[in-house]
């Protein structure tokens, strides 16, 4: 028990502070890559094979944490399922659209932003619905459906993006076949393989370990996939330290884009899903519960595969051109975590504000824990 306490602490920990680290890893990052530009210049090769391994680190053990079979329970309430399905392949990326054009001027950074917001949310979306007091069962369920779809639906929307709304990107009919034709191979490499791969790691560590022994040491992967995407964001800007120093009003374009589609995200849906009435039992408290999965698995993105799409699929153009397509979803953790933190930080108003008690809310979810 006392090891399960010290993953977990060490989850929480990594989590709480991702902003911060996000923010030393980008910092440090820039500062040893301008300083040693010269031998960065000379090791290219070395860099993409980190930047690969670093990829692989931050999603196997995000995979391994997918219990697929939740699938069989995620239609269960069809309200919830339209509304996450529409917060992450509609909403989010007509967000990204609008907010890319407004405040980004280079189009590959917009074309980065919108695989930021095209990608679903991580499995950490769990452990915010957790926090928040909402329906744990519905958001595992929801965070799986969620991958499954995403599979095919980045491709399609990718290629929709550069059809229709990617001003400043000249493509010829073949170059824009081969981007497309690349996201498609880099979701398989990184997602479809490595999911086939976690599917039966998943279920032999559960047959050899027990359920319970397996939930105990669960922390353990998502703080893997968060040192694996701190990993990778200092390499991403240490390799590109001096295009960075020069698109720092591009960093600001992200910060800005951030922190509008996060306020108006939540502040929008937590009104608007109070008095659509997502729940099944036609009470208060299952309203505000199955409302929080909703936002929780359809508004916060996990950029560890916005990042490894962005910076393997778009490497057949060049480097220059995937890191400028990374860089939004490498700076996303940091300013995401704002808007998040603010959120948990406010469970019992908002709770209240569903007009559901706090009290029975509290007692459900202690109860569901036991």
């Amino acid at each position: 028990m006392q090891s399960n306490n010290k993953l977990a602490a060490l989850r929480d920990h990594l989590d709480k502070y991702l902003g911060l680290y996000v923010g030393i890893m980008i910092v440090l990052g820039i500062f040893l890559g301008y300083y040693f530009g010269g031998w960065v210049s000379h090791h290219e090769n070395l860099m993409k094979y980190l930047m690969r391994a670093a990829i692989y680190i931050m999603i196997f053990p995000m995979l391994i944490m997918l219990n697929i079979r939740e699938l069989k329970d995620a239609f269960k309430n069809w309200k919830v399922v339209a509304s996450v399905v529409i917060l992450n392949f509609l909403y989010s990326p007509a967000m990204a659209v609008l907010l890319g054009t407004a405040f980004l001027s280079n189009p590959f950074i917009r074309l980065g932003l919108f695989i930021a917001w095209v990608v679903p949310c991580s499995s950490m979306s769990i452990g915010y619905v957790g926090i928040m007091r909402g329906n744990i069962h519905s958001a595992t369920s929801m965070v799986a459906l969620s991958f499954i779809l995403s599979l095919f639906l980045i491709p399609l929307e990718v290629n929709m993006y550069l059809s229709w709304f990617s001003t400043g990107i000249t493509l010829s009919h073949d170059a824009l076949m081969g981007i497309i034709m690349s996201i498609v191979m880099t979701v398989v490499t990184v997602l479809v393989i490595p999911l086939v791969i976690a599917i039966p790691t998943h279920e032999a560590l559960v047959r050899k370990m027990g359920f319970e022994k397996f939930k105990r040491i669960s922390p353990l992967f998502p703080s893997i996939t968060l040192l694996g995407m701190y990993f990778i964001i200092f390499i991403i800007f240490f390799a590109h330290a001096s295009v960075i120093i020069t698109h720092i009003h591009d960093v600001l374009g992200v910060l800005y884009s951030a922190l509008v589609f996060g306020s108006v995200s939540i502040s929008l849906f937590t009104i608007l899903f109070k008095y659509i009435k997502l729940g099944k039992q036609k009470t208060l408290e299952d309203n505000y519960r199955s409302s929080m999965v909703a936002i929780l698995t359809g508004i916060p993105k996990n950029e560890a595969t916005a990042i490894a799409i962005s910076v393997i699929a778009l490497q057949a153009l060049s480097p220059k051109v995937a890191f400028m397509a990374a860089m939004a979803p490498s700076l996303l953790p940091a300013f995401q975590v704002i808007f998040l933190i603010v959120f948990l930080k406010l469970r019992r108003p908002i709770i209240r504000y569903y007009g559901a008690n706090v009290d029975l809310i509290e007692k459900e979810e202690f109860a569901a824990k036991a």
